[in-house]
């Protein structure tokens, strides 16, 4: 999301206010203002309304792309990002995102040839080239792997060693594709991108925090050191990450970590009442605000007070929205806050919190 933040920034800036004077300037305008504002749909609009009477504008083409992406259309938005591109080859943010979006969504080629062209036009910053380095090792790494494909899951893996636990992988994501969908209301039609590594492998591709025992970044990435000797606990971070996986398919944004975590461990069917112990031995609650950026700042203890949180807290939400839960992700994944979202359930967001709180007996802690 911060990529598409600073895309949406500079290309407001780029545009220039002598735009504003013809027509479809004035459209443009319109379309950024929305993009601040979280109106994907209203940016789209305006900025598709923009290129009836300037299709040969790049900058109108970049919009389309950053409003079709936070919308969560990322194949669209990648044509758009194209389309700029093939106007403007020196169009550095559009070069950017249309990198960041292919490497998401697992075609890691596609990135790397789209920030070695833009390098290549001495377009590129630091940042660019850094990532371009991640990109050119874990595409070697993988060139290794083998890869077990169906209609709906690709999981990679490397060598005999973990043929059967990428069979496995592939059964349990299809049980829980079902349940979690049900879930949601919501069934992702795209295929999702497995792989599964060893524990150095993982640490180096993902930097993640030594706690971490998976990630989703656009794809489900799995440390499987040691998985045979304890499948229960394998089955369950699949699941944990395929949750991540099929709310980001509804929502691409918006959704609050907290949210994301509490259902992810809902859906793993981790233990509630374990969870619980261990977070009222805390006697503190920390706010929900805290608790919508990531977690991966976090130590291990901290992390841990995290996640039961977070698993209590969509617990509760749960007993309130039952099965009208895909609407509010749904919400989310429209551009409300979760501030608007819920009150569809007749609650405000601090009386939500304020519940909680009641239910556990606890007292605040104070925002940092």
């Amino acid at each position: 999301m911060r990529v598409v933040r600073l895309a949406a920034l500079l290309f407001v800036a780029f545009v220039g206010s002598s735009a504003a004077q013809q027509p479809s300037g004035r459209l443009a305008e319109v379309g950024w203002q929305a993009l601040r504002d979280g109106e994907a749909d209203q940016a789209l609009s305006s900025f598709r309304e923009a290129l009836t009477l300037r299709p040969g504008d790049p900058t109108l083409h970049i919009g389309v792309g950053v409003a079709e992406h936070l919308l969560g259309r990322e194949d669209e938005a990648r044509k758009s990002l194209e389309r700029a591109l093939k106007i403007d080859p020196l169009l550095s943010v559009a070069s950017t995102l249309l990198g960041e979006i292919a490497y998401r969504q697992g075609d890691v080629d596609t990135a790397i040839r789209v920030y070695e062209d833009a390098i290549s036009r001495n377009v590129g910053d630091a940042r660019m080239k850094a990532r371009l380095e991640e990109w050119r090792k874990e595409a070697s790494m993988h060139r290794g792997f083998e890869s077990r494909n169906d209609d709906r899951f690709s999981v990679m893996f490397e060598g005999p060693a973990e043929e059967q636990l990428a069979a496995r992988a592939t059964t349990v994501l299809t049980a829980a594709f079902w349940r979690i969908g049900k879930g949601l209301g919501h069934y992702p039609s795209n295929s999702i991108s497995v792989v599964l590594y060893t524990q150095k492998q993982f640490r180096d591709i993902t930097r993640a925090p030594d706690w971490s025992v998976g990630l989703y970044d656009g794809r489900i990435r799995i440390p499987v050191r040691g998985a045979e000797q304890n499948l229960a606990t394998f089955d369950r971070v699949l699941t944990h990450e395929l949750t991540h996986a099929m709310i980001a398919n509804v929502a691409p944004r918006g959704v609050p970590t907290w949210l994301h975590e509490g259902l992810a461990q809902h859906f793993e069917q981790a233990d509630a009442a374990a969870a619980e112990r261990r977070f009222r031995a805390t006697r503190l609650f920390i706010p929900l605000t805290d608790l919508e950026g990531g977690f991966t700042e976090l130590n291990g203890s901290a992390a841990v007070i995290a996640y039961d949180e977070s698993f209590i807290v969509v617990r509760t939400l749960l007993d309130r929205v039952g099965t009208n839960l895909g609407f509010l992700i749904q919400d989310l994944g429209a551009g409300q806050t979760i501030d608007q979202a819920i009150l569809r359930f007749g609650i405000t967001y601090p009386e939500f919190q304020d519940e909680v709180i009641r239910r556990l007996g606890f007292r605040m802690r104070q925002s940092q």
